[in-house]
This record gives C-alpha cells, sequence and structure tokens, in this order.
C-alpha cells in the first residue's frame, strides 16, 4: 500500500505533485472522522477493485492507523486533521478531483444527509416528519455514492503479528472454553453509552459460570469499569489496548455488545453474535445487512429515533437518575440479558441440531 502525505502548508499553493500527481484508472474516496465512519466503507473497497480500478482512500491520522493493512486499497491519502479548514474542504476537494478517474466525498453521505446537524433546518422538524425523511440505511447510501453494487461486507484486517497477540491474550487469559463477550463501554457521544452494563454483567455472572466478559474503551471508559476490578471472569481493558488491538480481538470473542460504536460496526460482517443498544440510529439505518445481530431499541422514548447527531446533551434528553441519555436508559438490562443468553444458547445448541439432521 502506498502512503501519500499532504505537505503542511496552505492547500491553494499545493502542486499536483505534491498531491500525488495524476493517477490512472484509479478511484479516489474522501472519508474522514472516527473509527466507526473508516469501517464502514470498507465493503466499498473490493467492489471498486472488481471494476478494475484502483482505490485511493483520502483519511486524515485515524484512517492511517485503520486502513493500513486493508489488501483492497492501494493508495492512502493522508494530511493532517483540520489541515484543511472546514468552510475550505469544498474547493480543496475540487482540486483533488481531475486527479482521479472518479472522486467520491463520502463524508456527508450520513452526517447531514441521514445524521443532521444542528444548523440544519431538518435538525428541529418533527421526531416524526424527520424520522420519515431520514429513516434510510447507511449502508446502501454510501455504496450508492461511490456507484458500487449493494454487497455489503465491512472488514478490519489484522496484521499476523495482530493475530499472533490475539492468540497470545487468549491463552494468558485462560479462555478457551469459556464463552467470550467483550462488551464495548462507549461511542463517540453522549448517547453511546449504556447505563446499566453493570446490572447485565453481574446477571449473568451469576447464572453462567463459563461466561466472561472482556470490558473496552479509551481511557475515560476506565470510570465505567470500576468496581469489577477483584473478578477474575472479568477483564479490564480500557485504555489499555489500542483500537487495531481491540478489533483483532473481537473478531476472536464469541460476542460483542454495545452501544452503536465503531467496534460493533468492525465485526458487523463477521460469523459472531452482536448485540446493539440503538440511540440515535433505528434498524433501517446501521443493522439492516447486519448478520447474527439483535438490535434493541428504547421503549416509550419519544425522541427515538432522533437521527441527530449530538455534542453534549444540549439537545439530547438526559435522565436525572443515571445522567445517561434517554434512550440508552430505556433499553432494560433483562432485554440485553435475555438477547445474550439467546444468542449464548444457540451457539451450543446449533451444532446439536445440525448432527442429528
Amino acid at each position: 500500500m502506498k502512503s501519500t502525505y499532504v505537505p503542511e502548508k496552505n492547500w491553494k499553493e499545493l502542486t499536483d505533485k505534491d498531491l500525488g500527481g495524476e493517477r490512472k484508472n484509479t478511484v479516489c474516496l474522501v472519508r474522514y472522522g472516527g473509527f466507526g465512519d473508516l469501517v464502514q466503507i470498507s465493503s466499498i473497497f473490493p467492489l471498486i477493485k472488481a471494476q478494475g480500478k484502483r482505490v485511493c482512500v483520502n483519511v486524515t491520522e485515524k484512517g492511517v492507523d485503520l486502513l493500513h493493512g486493508d489488501p483492497n486499497v492501494d493508495e492512502l491519502l493522508i494530511q493532517k486533521t483540520d489541515q484543511v479548514p472546514n468552510n475550505e474542504l469544498g474547493p480543496y476537494w475540487d482540486r483533488l478531483a481531475p486527479l482521479f478517474d472518479r472522486f467520491h466525498n463520502l463524508g456527508g453521505v450520513i452526517e447531514q444527509q441521514l445524521l443532521c446537524l444542528p444548523d440544519q433546518d431538518i435538525y428541529w422538524w418533527s421526531q416524526a416528519k424527520r424520522h420519515k425523511k431520514l429513516n434510510k440505511n447507511y449502508a446502501e447510501a454510501l455504496h450508492d455514492a461511490a456507484e458500487v453494487e449493494r454487497r455489503f461486507k465491512n472488514k478490519f484486517y489484522p496484521t499476523t503479528s495482530e493475530k499472533k497477540w490475539v492468540k497470545k491474550q487468549r491463552k494468558k487469559m485462560r479462555l478457551d472454553g469459556a464463552y467470550t463477550v467483550l462488551i464495548a463501554l462507549s461511542g463517540s457521544s453522549v448517547h453511546k453509552a449504556y447505563p446499566f452494563m453493570d446490572n447485565v454483567m453481574a446477571a449473568l455472572l451469576v447464572t453462567h459460570p463459563d461466561i466472561r466478559f472482556i470490558m473496552v474503551g479509551d481511557e475515560a471508559c476506565q470510570i465505567l469499569e470500576a468496581g469489577w476490578e477483584k473478578e477474575k471472569r472479568v477483564f479490564l481493558r480500557s485504555g489499555k489496548w489500542s483500537i487495531r488491538e481491540t478489533l483483532a480481538f473481537a473478531q476472536r470473542c464469541d460476542m460483542v455488545v454495545g452501544p452503536e460504536t465503531g467496534v460493533l460496526n468492525a465485526v458487523s460482517s463477521e460469523d459472531l453474535a452482536k448485540i446493539v443498544m440503538l440511540s440515535h440510529s433505528s434498524p433501517e439505518n446501521l443493522t439492516k445487512h447486519w448478520i447474527n445481530t439483535t438490535a434493541l431499541e428504547p421503549t416509550d422514548v419519544d425522541c427515538y429515533p432522533c437521527h441527530r447527531m449530538h455534542y453534549g446533551f444540549k439537545n439530547c434528553d438526559q435522565d436525572d437518575r443515571t445522567g445517561g441519555a434517554m434512550c440508552a436508559v430505556n433499553i432494560a438490562p433483562d432485554d440485553v440479558v435475555y438477547a445474550i443468553e439467546q444468542h449464548k444458547d444457540m451457539k451450543y445448541e446449533l451444532p446439536s441440531i445440525i448432527a442429528s439432521r
């Protein structure tokens, strides 16, 4: 994979050579943002390759970390975060486009078009009216924008050394024979955190002695791990594992549970079981094409699904008792426990059902 770094100077001064020159038979996809944003476009890459084209992805530093092992990406065009001011991105992309056969900006396909922003009129429409317009699938919209067919298979590619690391970690944690559940504790927004995960884990540890929980997230998520330090069946890894280590390890788990996060997106096409607690998205938006997945929706919440981007609780209803978002609070812990048990039972029952036929 080729890496082209955009020189740190005013973009208007950049030459074609600075930007990597003209590429023949190449499609450029623009996607900045977080890890989940990048994982969501991974199923597009092999479909462009199948068209006989090369794939270049214009990313920031996060994109380098996540995509550097993807065999379907030929080049990363890399720039610093905020290197180009937001209000100048349009002209900057116009500058890049002639260097490629096709140029697709995927940055506004979900944000703005399907998850509205506070500066858009639709943000202030009624929930019912907003839902009617925005209840469309993210993956379908991204594939349509990139001019590829609607075949969906998001994929994170761990390196050989990362796979060896996972194997070593599992041995060290003595997970052979156990049912492993990776818990993604929180996402990038206030509504992407489930306040009753402790209740769920406690209930399952009592009734399922073979279950093991691995809690992951950034350093801030270590607060959510408090109280589990002495439980040998719970492994606290928030702030200790990198995102690549987390995603590599997730692929070897029996189940991944969490809110709408990059970790869940990264395993959406994997065979392992998934349980996602929805917040600003509907099942149609997010999980329509996921496999082996239970999508849990809040009950009795007038604002769900809001189809809005949130940057705090200013426009997100907050529960006074827990401090969580109302959409998260109104997913009952019993429902999460039941969903986990159903998937767990299915794993152990299915082989015997098949064998008896």
